[in-house]
């Protein structure tokens, strides 16, 4: 499960990048393709056979704890990229905008909601005032390339997340995080002066029957 996981963000990464040659995210959800296809018992697989145990702070906060599967250590001594177990306590609202400039990100929100906060603002202009607040729920997929300026928060429940780290930085390695010059921190900027209910921009097809009306 986790060569294929990190597989499959290095795809979702590399076609991001092939869009896009700016920091850019993107928004998407992960599902089974078929019956008795389950994302849970594969994770909780990795678990079993991995266990880990969280710690915290995490990048600073005393609300956020973290753990990581590193892959030169389970799958091939040679690979540089991991899997890392993210958990936001309720009311997580202290982890400030922050970059990743050595490393792609694609996370995957396993259990519980919190929000994601971005910018198209670079981490050398960053004022605050164009940051955009998404619900995380689970299931949900964010993917993002190296450079964006981003947070995770939480409200009244917790949220575990599982990030793959492309490629993997050790958490205390001065480079794994970055911060603005302007500090932005959920627990300041409770509302959003763009907040509305919208559908997603794209769909995905699941049937056609055009092709049935033309033969």
């Amino acid at each position: 499960m986790p060569r294929d996981l990190l597989l499959a963000a290095q795809k979702a990464i590399g076609t991001l990048r092939s869009r896009s040659t700016s920091p850019s995210a993107a928004l998407g959800r992960i599902r089974g393709t078929g019956r008795g296809v389950s994302f849970s018992r594969l994770v909780a697989k990795l678990e079993a056979d991995h266990p880990i145990e969280l710690r915290f702070p995490f990048e600073g906060s005393e609300h956020v704890g973290g753990a990581v599967w590193r892959s030169d250590q389970i799958i091939d001594p040679e690979r540089r990229d991991a899997l890392a177990k993210l958990h936001w306590k309720p009311g997580a609202l202290d982890l400030p905008m922050h970059t990743h400039e050595h490393s792609d990100r694609l996370i995957i929100v396993l259990e519980g909601r919190g929000y994601f906060h971005v910018t198209d603002e670079p981490i050398e202009a960053f004022t605050g005032t164009a940051v955009r607040t998404v619900p995380a729920r689970e299931r949900d997929v964010f993917a993002f390339t190296r450079g964006v300026v981003h947070t995770f928060s939480t409200a009244d429940t917790g949220m575990t997340l599982l990030s793959c780290q492309l490629p993997f930085l050790p958490f205390d390695d001065p480079r794994q995080y970055t911060l603005p010059s302007k500090l932005w921190k959920a627990v300041d900027n409770p509302t959003d002066s763009e907040a509305r209910v919208a559908f997603d921009p794209n769909w995905q097809l699941l049937c056609s029957q055009q092709s049935l009306a033309k033969s």
